[in-house]
């Protein structure tokens, strides 16, 4: 097994070793995809801060990516939180349903966390149902991630000690990564990451379900290991003479998601031939820094760039895009519109289509926004300060 194979996947610490896995496929987001992604409450709730798909989206803003989030809180593999007032077997279908409905191209897939509860007893149910559910879905010909249940932690001394469950969790993401092995997928395993990372602020709000910070660095985990070409530093700008141009092939840089940002717009910018004295930088005439001749050719990190807010608008609109798809497919009234009770008010279930030209116009937005903007860019000589 390689080295690098062995960093992904490690060896687990339940209670047998896990067996030698084959090099991972290789992975490549293309042009076209359509990214579905579907699981328990840590996909439901990525709608809500958007960091994978925002990341994802700048690093590749030549790809025309298409996002789908089918995550519902509590679900198993089996489908059991959309069986709804119906027979468990009815959620089961329901989710088949909706990701045929979808038509992913590359699907990203997290269960374990609320299986992982059955225990000892339902470790083998839960991996006939994830073959059960891989075989239901092979005719998408989608790529398929597999992604492991977090490992929970203790947020405040109030909460229980996770250790026994932890257990139990490493031995289901065992048996997702050699399920993966076995069906040609690719294996992400968040439950090392997790349990070993240093002692940082909380990435999750009860112990299990991710909060902001958890968002960001799981954001982070999925494309370091997806992405080898997503950068790991702020780019460096150099210069021969006060005007020159900015053009950014991206505005994500893959810090850890916590103490370091994902998400970036900095960068250092070099210039050489300066007379001296100091020297203003305007970036579309406006100011953003003022350093001498001789910092300026040792370079100097800028922080305060307009990119920030196409940045933040690109989030936003994100946001609007998942929020106008979520009332799409999962109507908060879907009982009375397409339930038993639809005898009551099913003739409204006609206007749920109309959300479509709306996720689409977001859809354009994000398009929009995603392409880099190239920025002029001078450094004014200020009169009458001749040094620092």
């Amino acid at each position: 097994m390689r080295a690098s194979f062995a960093c992904l996947f490690g060896s687990l610490i339940a209670m047998a070793p896990m067996a030698a896995l084959a090099e991972p496929p290789h992975f490549e987001l293309k042009s076209g995809d359509r990214i579905v992604l579907v699981g328990d409450t840590m996909i439901e709730r990525d709608q809500r801060y958007g960091y994978l798909e925002t990341l994802l989206t700048l690093l590749h803003p030549d790809k025309d990516l298409t996002f789908r989030n089918l995550g519902w809180s509590g679900d198993t593999v089996g489908g059991l939180s959309r069986a709804g007032f119906d027979p468990p077997e009815a959620g089961y279908r329901r989710l088949i349903e909706q990701i045929h409905a979808a038509r992913p191209t590359v699907l990203i897939v997290c269960y374990g966390m609320a299986d992982s509860f059955d225990g000892e007893p339902g470790l083998a149910r839960f991996v006939s149902g994830l073959n059960r559910f891989l075989d239901d879905v092979a005719d998408t010909h989608a790529r398929v991630v597999l992604l492991s249940p977090i490992a929970c932690d203790r947020p405040s001394p109030e909460l229980p000690d996770p250790a026994s469950h932890n257990a139990m969790i490493e031995r289901y993401a065992r048996s997702m990564a050699e399920v993966a092995q076995s069906r040609g997928a690719r294996f992400l395993d968040f439950f090392r990451p997790t349990r070993d990372r240093e002692a940082h602020a909380p990435i999750t709000d009860d112990g299990v379900v991710p909060n902001e910070a958890g968002s960001r660095f799981l954001a982070g985990v999925i494309v370091r290991e997806l992405d080898s070409s997503a950068p790991r530093e702020v780019p460096h700008v150099e210069s021969k003479g006060p005007h020159f141009r900015i053009t950014r092939p991206t505005l994500a840089v893959l810090g850890d998601g916590t103490d370091h940002p994902l998400i970036d717009t900095s960068l250092v910018v070099k210039a050489t031939g300066l007379s001296p004295g100091r020297h203003e930088l305007r970036i579309e005439g406006r100011p953003i820094a003022s350093k001498t001749a001789e910092e300026w050719a040792a370079g100097v990190s800028i922080g305060d760039l307009p990119d920030r807010d196409r940045v933040e608008r690109l989030r936003a609109a994100i946001h609007a895009k998942n929020r106008l798809f979520f009332h799409r497919w999962r109507p908060q009234n879907i009982t009375y519109l397409f339930g038993f009770r639809k005898h009551e008010q099913g003739n409204n279930a006609v206007e749920i289509p109309r959300f479509d030209p709306l996720v689409e116009e977001q859809e354009r937005a994000i398009a929009r926004l995603r392409r880099p903007v190239g920025r002029e860019c001078e450094l004014i000589r200020l009169e009458g300060q001749a040094g620092s």
